[in-house]
């Protein structure tokens, strides 16, 4: 039987994204000597900010150059090999950490079209209560509910977010929801950007028919029609200046052993860069920008699972990933969804070794992990290691680890409903419970962070804009205080948690900010620029 990877030629017509073109593309991986490029516009990642600005500069009529430090992997190379696709899209294989107490896992992407490749497509609009927050208490201007209701059209209408149909949907999501109904919850169907989902439950290793509308199918593809050129395997190391004003950035490429090789600069009045909250601030910081703001009040959105054993058979592997949410306690800082994980990876973060870990994984068809996610009250910093990479550190603080507690009582409180006859937990000293009376046990546990599970995928506001330098890294639009010509365009961005997944936020601002940027400062950056060569020219 044909994988998805190799489905015969008429059935492959009739997915759009495993046919789509990407020109103007090169490969750092081929490079032979130092390279010089220049450009109108430098966007540095092309994840859910850098594809975005990207393609509304390219559309304006700039000619833009992306740089990215991953890889092209189209749609067609997506499979269910697990390994080879986190080997493939991921930075780090998925081992990155967050140091603090506790230690936080953290996953990202690592290939064109960034996280959004391996995300679970969820595609929330910012809270109303979050924005009115940062129009009124972070005075910035323009991003109140009603200022920002244009820019989520503008990319919905994009990226196409909507719920699941029927047919696509497991045993699992049914349980979830069901169980959260039986609770007096209100399971809230989950709005994912996506055309055609065939339920595969692949989201977090690369979407094999294209279904999920990632920028690797919307945005990037819609940049290079526009004229945009695309440089990858290409590691931007710092912003290239002259006075206060950027004038580029300077890099290595990547071999494909992962190993830098040859030099290159790539100049331009214009840089933006969208390579998350970490390595964001990690270029600017080996830019030598000296901002205090910069680094600090990264918040990373923890989650803690809880796995739910039944006597049922779940498969929880079929059907579509996390049909539903609950938000019932978004007020409260806690959302509660549900995810299932491969068995290697679920292995490894359940408690037990050796014949112990397989008797727990022999049960794996009758589990179904959901997870508590917080919007942290508490922050962190990213800062510059040794060898001059952005090293994370984050702990969690009373308030939050009290959420934590609350957010996994009521996921065990909904495995419980659901049937589960044991819920294991996330506390080292606390491995399971059997029964919805051992559930204050999870409460009254003392409020300390040490010996807590957590992973996250969505890290925030390490460039927060704010309205003066003391306050923010960078202003109101995402221009980096005190210099000419630099932007920062993604999750680095918000001066505060969102609560739900950050995505579309993301997109969203960035959309408004770039607009903001084509209207009142390209005209005066650009002046005198030059016609500039294709990306191997020297």
């Amino acid at each position: 039987m044909a994988t998805l990877a190799e489905l015969p030629a008429d059935i492959d017509a009739l997915i759009p994204e495993r046919s789509l073109a990407y020109p103007n593309v090169e490969s750092g991986w081929n490079a032979r000597r130092d390279l010089t490029l220049t450009a109108d516009a430098i966007v540095v990642g092309t994840g859910a900010g850098g594809a975005v600005a990207a393609a509304l500069m390219a559309e304006a009529g700039l000619d833009v150059l992306m740089l990215e430090e991953g890889v092209l992997h189209k749609t067609a190379s997506f499979s269910t090999d697990v390994l080879a696709m986190m080997r493939a899209l991921y930075r780090d294989a998925g081992t990155s950490a967050i140091g603090g107490r506790p230690g936080i896992i953290f996953a990202e992407g690592r290939c064109v079209g960034g996280s959004t490749v391996i995300n679970g497509g969820m595609c929330w609009r910012t809270p109303e209560r979050i924005l009115a927050r940062w129009e009124r208490e972070e005075r910035l201007p323009e991003i109140g509910p009603r200022a920002m209701e244009p820019f989520f059209e503008e990319v919905e209408r994009e990226v196409n977010p909507e719920v699941n149909r029927e047919d696509t949907l497991g045993r699992h999501n049914l349980l979830f929801a069901e169980s959260a109904r039986k609770l007096g919850w209100n399971p809230t169907p989950n709005l994912r950007n996506m055309r055609r989902c065939a339920g595969l439950n692949n989201c977090a290793f690369g979407c094999p028919t294209g279904a999920k509308q990632s920028m690797l199918v919307t945005y990037v593809p819609r940049a290079l029609r526009a004229g945009a050129r695309m440089v990858t395997a290409a590691r931007v190391e710092r912003v290239l200046f002259q006075g206060d004003r950027a004038t580029g950035v300077s890099g290595r490429f990547v071999g494909e052993n992962l190993r830098t090789t040859y030099r290159f600069s790539a100049h331009a009045p214009l840089v933006v860069i969208s390579a998350g909250a970490r390595h964001t601030v990690g270029i600017l910081k080996r830019s030598r920008l000296r901002a205090r703001m910069l680094g600090r009040n990264l918040k990373t959105h923890p989650n803690a699972k809880v796995v739910g054993i039944f006597d049922e058979e779940i498969n929880a592997w079929r059907g579509t990933h996390q049909s539903h949410q609950v938000h019932d306690f978004l007020d409260a800082n806690i959302l509660l969804a549900y995810a299932m994980i491969p068995p290697g990876l679920l292995a490894a973060s359940l408690p037990g070794l050796g014949e112990r870990s397989a008797e727990t994984m022999a049960q794996y068809n009758h589990m179904l992990p959901a997870v508590c996610l917080i919007e942290d009250s508490g922050s962190g910093r990213v800062t510059l290691g040794w060898d001059r990479e952005p090293v994370m550190s984050y702990s969690l603080n009373r308030a939050d680890t009290l959420a934590i507690h609350e957010g996994v009582a009521k996921a065990a409180e909904l495995m419980l409903a659901a049937g589960a006859r044991r819920v294991l937990l996330p506390f080292a000293e606390m491995a399971e419970l059997r029964s919805p009376a051992e559930i204050r046990r999870v409460r009254e546990r003392p409020p300390r962070p040490a010996g807590i599970e957590l992973m996250t995928v969505h890290i925030m506001g390490s460039a927060r804009m704010a309205t003066e330098p003391s306050r923010g890294a960078v202003d109101p639009f995402g221009r980096v205080f005190a210099t000419r010509g630099l932007y920062v365009a993604d999750a680095s961005l918000f001066p505060s948690g969102v609560g739900v997944n950050p995505q579309e936020t993301i997109m969203a601002i960035v959309t408004r900010n770039t607009r903001r940027l084509l209207e009142s400062d390209a005209r005066s950056l650009l002046w005198g620029r030059r016609k500039s060569p294709s990306a191997g020219e020297a």
